[in-house]
């Protein structure tokens, strides 16, 4: 308890972090015990997951449709329509990729700004462009337009995990983190289930599209809570709840940043080896939205036929990030499962980069479901594993948001090594997706047994922890002595 933290061996452990004096001033009164009840604990996330976890979800299907719609039409002709040359399509990839990474920092708006008014508003707005983007004619109009799509959901996208940390429990978050990140899985296979439509649009996208997210944005404005503090779903003594149930407090103020958070989120490593796992998963989760229909169709299909069997392998890739969200949180070793599915996708993009004869296309199409089969689930634990380690929100804001910059800019390479030159097998594109999902492996163990290891040195010099304390975590984030990393 908090009489431990003048201990000689907890102060040579933490010394660099802050001094042994305002150690002792920061943690004199930290001695608090939150027991909430079982049944209670059960009652607040039911409410949560009732009343704003299927907003966000959908918000998240709406942003990956909007987005992720670019490949089912390229399928469907889009990019022979307009005339433009596989170069020329790259630029129209690498715009929205372009203006996602530079806006990426938007993340901390979730922190100033209240969620129903913020979300509502880029909501609204992402909409119209994508509608404007379905009804261009030619290729600077689909750039601009993807060009402002990009901007308007880098402010929602990267910031949804954490808004959705600030009303879960830690060992709760990776189911729900799993069905949100999950969702862009399931949007590419509701993508697929609809490009029959695409098949028949001769020049032009789809003018409808963008139009589902605009309708939903007053939803957003109503129902969305900014808070636990102040979710109107809540009584009073609710609200008081919810928030002593979270177990880690951060008391600066809502609408404020904590530099000296943000400071300590950019200067540790985790949040970096988080970034280069999510920089090789989303060479994958950017290319396979953007070329898998392309793949697919030069297995010898038509392009009818290879829209619909690109839905398959996405609705397996949700059902897993789902399963593998319940597994994680249950018996933890994020590591081991990040690895264990990354493997999984290293094995089917080795299948589709070595296996150069049409003969083979039953196996590489077995790859295509390894390699989604594989990614999706490693990239959704990776950024709970991330969440679930930064102590305090601003610095969880600031990894969360070194992880979407660094991370998002994989993209622009996955938008180049898709050629339709190297068809009909894009030896290139698929061995590089190889290599960063082996790299993903090698990171994730190092990472899980470095955490394991700093669990105990903490467990030696401070014993063991009850787990009914509540950290204050202001001042010291992760870095105080009775708070454990999830490995």
């Amino acid at each position: 308890m908090s009489n431990t933290v003048t201990d000689t061996s907890v102060n040579k452990d933490f010394d660099a972090e802050v001094s042994h004096a305002e150690m002792v001033s920061e943690l004199k009164a930290e001695a608090t015990h939150v027991l909430v009840d079982a049944n209670r604990q059960i009652y607040f996330v039911k409410k949560y997951d009732r009343h704003m976890l299927w907003i966000v979800c959908v918000l998240y299907v709406l942003s990956y449709l909007d987005r992720g719609n670019i490949g089912n039409a390229k399928t469907a002709g889009a990019q022979a329509d307009l005339g433009l040359s596989s170069a020329q399509w790259t630029w129209v990839l690498n715009g929205f990729y372009i203006c996602y990474t530079v806006f990426e920092w938007a993340t901390v708006l979730w922190k100033i700004f209240p969620a129903h008014i913020y979300v509502s508003v880029i909501c609204l707005s992402w909409g119209i462009a994508a509608m404007s983007a379905g009804a261009t004619h030619n290729m600077a109009g689909l750039v601009a337009a993807r060009c402002v799509l990009g901007v308007l959901e880098a402010g929602f996208g990267a910031g949804a995990p954490y808004y959705l940390s600030l009303f879960y429990q830690r060992k709760e978050l990776g189911l729900r983190v799993a069905l949100l990140t999950g969702m862009s899985p399931l949007a590419n296979c509701f993508a697929a289930s609809l490009a029959y439509g695409i098949t028949h649009i001769k020049g032009s996208l789809e003018p409808w599209q963008g139009a589902p997210t605009i309708a939903f944005a007053p939803v957003v404005f109503f129902l969305l809570p900014d808070s636990p503090s102040t979710a109107k779903f809540l009584t009073e003594d609710e609200q008081t709840g919810a928030v002593e149930r979270m177990h880690t407090r951060d008391t600066t103020a809502k609408t404020k940043m904590n530099w000296r958070q943000v400071t300590a989120g950019l200067s540790d490593y985790q949040n970096y080896v988080h970034a280069l796992i999510h920089f090789c998963c989303n060479y994958s989760f950017a290319g396979l939205s953007n070329f898998l229909p392309t793949i697919v169709e030069n297995l010898n299909y038509t392009s009818i036929q290879a829209q619909g069997l690109t839905a398959p392998p996405y609705l397996a890739a949700f059902l897993l990030c789902v399963l593998v969200a319940f597994y994680s949180d249950k018996y933890g070793n994020r590591g081991f499962v990040v690895a264990g599915f990354s493997f999984m996708g290293a094995v089917g993009y080795l299948l589709l980069a070595t296996l150069e004869d049409a003969k083979y296309n039953g196996a590489r199409y077995f790859g295509i479901w390894l390699a989604c089969c594989g990614v999706f689930p490693a990239l959704s634990i990776n950024i709970t594993w991330l969440l679930n380690n930064q102590g305090g929100e601003s610095k969880r804001g600031a990894g969360l948001a070194i992880l979407a910059i660094f991370g998002q800019t994989s993209s622009f390479l996955s938008s180049a090594v898709f050629p339709k030159e190297d068809g009909p097998y894009f030896v290139k594109g698929c061995a590089i997706g190889c290599a960063f999902t082996g790299l993903i492996c090698v990171l994730s163990l190092g990472l899980h047994f470095k955490l394991a290891h700093e669990n105990k040195k903490r467990d030696t010099a401070t014993g063991p922890i009850d787990p009914t304390e509540a950290l204050d975590l202001t001042q010291l984030s992760d870095k105080h002595p009775n708070f454990r990393y999830f490995t």
